[in-house]
């Protein structure tokens, strides 16, 4: 079988991919459903984009990409689909949007925008082998004790990264760059907590609090959260992304809060008055 394009991954991504290609169309994916991830994003609610995403809140090497991807299709466009398909949704906080129902909406409705393609979704599907040929690509396919090769002119890997392997995630993609001698980005950890070595916040865990985490080249001031092995919430999580090992992280717990004018003015006026004591007015 010969197709205009195959695609290598039925996640948010893949299916998206499928659903504006033209053409005859394969999507391809080892898992029992597609769109796991999107399944388990947001507290199952599906974090589906932001209202305030620019360019410059993408990490990457080639700036003037970003631009180029949001011009073409921005995530106003997307919220369009969103509305055209009737999924009620709500603004959590800071242009955050999440399904008032399940994240289930949006997988039926990349199904569905899939379906309108005609663009064809194999499940339980692995790729044993892949070839380059003159004009395309040659896939060998394994499918419920079943062989089979397809063809295909335009190739997308969209398997994402090792990030969660209990979701089904593996190296293909990393596998098939070294196969075609394809240069890789060093890969690192990231949206991710930061963990300690000790456990000198253990006795916090739980607390939460609006916090400013900063260091040398980005600044995000949202939710903190102490853990039994450190430090999470939305603020730890953006900051992981732009952190490197050896770097200093600042944690300001009191942003809007002038603290040594505070203190020195206490002083002045309470003078017996105890440094804890009034941290506690300020501090969880």
């Amino acid at each position: 079988m010969i197709y205009d394009t195959i695609i290598i991954g039925a996640g948010a991504a893949g299916m998206m991919c499928a659903a504006q290609s033209k053409g005859r169309v394969l999507l391809i994916d080892h898992a029992k459903a597609p769109g796991e991830k999107i399944r388990i994003s947001g507290g199952g609610r599906c974090n589906f984009t932001n209202m305030h995403a620019t360019p410059a809140n993408f990490l990457s090497q080639n700036s003037h990409f970003c631009k180029s991807a949001l011009h073409r299709y921005s995530q106003w466009d997307f919220i369009a689909l969103v509305a055209e398909h009737g999924i009620a949704y709500h603004e959590k906080t800071l242009g955050q949007l999440f399904c008032d129902g399940s994240a289930k909406q949006i997988i039926a409705m990349l199904r569905s925008e899939m379906e309108r393609a005609r663009a064809e979704l194999r499940l339980r599907c692995a790729v044993t082998k892949l070839h380059k040929t003159e004009d395309g690509f040659t896939l060998d396919l394994a499918q419920d004790d079943q062989t089979s090769t397809v063809q295909c002119r335009q190739l997308v890997i969209a398997t994402g990264g090792k990030s969660i392997p209990k979701m089904g995630a593996t190296g293909f993609a990393y596998d098939v760059a070294n196969q075609f001698d394809i240069p890789m980005t060093d890969t690192r950890a990231a949206l991710v907590p930061l963990t300690f070595s000790d456990a000198r916040f253990k006795p916090l865990a739980g607390t939460a609090l609006a916090a400013r985490i900063s260091n040398a080249s980005a600044t995000f001031e949202e939710g903190m959260l102490f853990t039994h092995r450190g430090l999470s919430g939305p603020s730890i999580l953006q900051i992981s992304s732009y952190w490197r090992e050896g770097e200093v992280i600042f944690v300001n717990l009191i942003p809007d809060i002038p603290l040594y004018n505070l203190l020195r003015t206490q002083r002045q006026a309470q003078g017996r008055r105890n440094l804890t004591s009034e941290l506690a007015q300020h501090l969880p």
